[in-house]
Formats: structure tokens, sequence, C-alpha cells
């Protein structure tokens, strides 16, 4: 069914607003309790992986009609059925709840638990997802997936010309990432071709040009050199249906896997 999801002036009251806390602004419901993300989640499937007794602790977060006003933006904001029937918020696609151990208005006790529930907030560059075998791994805001190239070294690409039409180089201003990620593994490097990349833990961050919407993985294991940006820093590599982890050391792209991007 269409639901409409409608923007209004601050005089009327909000189903979404925003509230200051020591994670910085935050996402909360009409009685200020905070927003969490789940990141098994999948960005725009309209669907939500918190099922069977999880809803007991993380309720998904309701509405018949979202109302938003400024800053928030009510083209980010959408409805989706559950399985149970009811209706769920999600925000820029991802479903939205509360926790229930948050008593207080600006209660952030959910943040990180399980290295999967992250407050949700408007400013995200960087977030982070789970997927089976492939673990958690760094996204852009929008949920598309971010890669490795192991050519790489240290701060600096080894991805140009026509590799960047596939791998496009991932750019982001000032990072704001759960707080399960360190800002100061994150760094911007500059490209010689004038681009500001980000890198983490040293590596370059790129999308991959054939990955369509959020929770595509294409690129994992492409040539051998390129792999899902796991939050670890380490190189994912999945021979079959066995996972086994390269680690990063001080000089992690020493690894030869032959020519072509």
């Amino acid at each position: 069914n269409l639901v409409t999801v409608t923007q209004t002036s601050a005089v009327q009251p909000d189903t979404i607003t925003t509230v200051n806390t020591d994670l910085g602004t935050i996402l909360a419901d009409a009685t200020g309790s905070t927003l969490y993300i789940f990141a098994t989640d999948i960005p725009g499937s309209g669907k939500s992986t918190c099922t069977g007794s999880c809803p007991e602790n993380w309720p998904a977060a309701s509405a018949d009609i979202v109302k938003v006003s400024s800053p928030l933006v009510s083209s980010d904001f959408s409805l989706f059925t559950r399985t149970d029937g009811t209706e769920q918020v999600s925000y820029r696609g991802h479903p939205l709840y509360t926790y229930r151990s948050d008593t207080n208005s600006g209660d952030v006790k959910g943040e990180g638990i399980g290295m999967v529930w992250f407050t949700a907030k408007p400013d995200y560059t960087v977030m982070i997802a789970k997927q089976p075998v492939i673990g958690s791994y760094l996204t852009d805001s929008a949920g598309m997936t971010l890669y490795f190239f192991t050519s790489d070294t240290t701060g600096t690409s080894a991805c140009t010309g026509s590799c960047l039409s596939t791998w496009p180089a991932f750019s982001a201003g000032a990072v704001v990432a759960p707080s399960l990620l360190k800002t100061t593994d994150f760094r911007t490097v500059s490209r010689s071709d004038g681009v500001q990349q980000l890198a983490y833990m040293g590596r370059p961050l790129y999308r991959y040009a054939p990955d369509k919407k959020p929770g595509d993985t294409f690129g994992q294991g492409i040539n051998n050199r390129w792999f899902v940006a796991n939050i670890s820093g380490s190189v994912l590599v999945i021979a079959t249906t066995v996972a086994t982890t390269v680690q990063a050391t001080k000089t992690p792209y020493s690894r030869s896997y032959g020519g072509g991007y």
C-alpha cells in the first residue's frame, strides 16, 4: 500500500526528532527514545532481520504516518510492513528500532551491542553492515559495500586510469561512523589524479560499479585482489565455502596476486 510521509512545521508534533547525546546528534521517536540501526538489515530491502525474540529487546519503531521537521527531510523516511503486520519506520532504507534498556531521553545504552546495533544518526558517512560468511564490513552512508585493493600500498592507490571506471575511489568529508570504529583509523589520502580518497587502516577504499544496491558484494574476491573492507582491516579470502582471514601486518600489501584489476 502507498504510505504517505509528510514534512511539517516545527510547531506540530513530530513522530521522529533529533536529540543531542554523548554520541552526537541522533534520531529519536516522539517520546525521545533513541532509534537504532541493525547491521544485518539490508537498507532498502523493506525487510527486518530482527525477528523471533529479537523484538522483545529491540522493538520496531512503528507509526501510521511519519511527520518530521527541518533539518530532517520527509523523503528520507518510509514505512514498510513487517511480517507481524505492523508498520515499521525506516530512515534512508534502514529499519529503525528502540532499545528496551533505554529509559530516558538521550540514553544510548544499545550502541555497539553485539557489534551489530548502532544509534541512528542523520549524518553518517561510513556505516557497518554484516552478512553471513563475509562478516562485518564497511559501507557508505547508503549501505553500498566498500572494498580494499591488495595491490595498493599503505595510503597509496594502485587503481588508476580505466580501473576507476569499475572501482570508483570512495571520498567522504568528515568521518561520522558508529562508535565501534575509531575515527583515527580513517584518513584522507591525495591520489595522483587529485581526488581525495578515504582510507581505513591505511587501505584506500573503493566502491564496485556492478554493485547496484545495498547488500551487493559482487566485487568480493575479484581477480583475488579485491575484497570487502572488513572492519578488522584484514582481507577476507573466501575459498568455496571456507572463509579464512589474511591478517593485516605492517606491510600488508606485499602479497602478489598477478596482473589485472
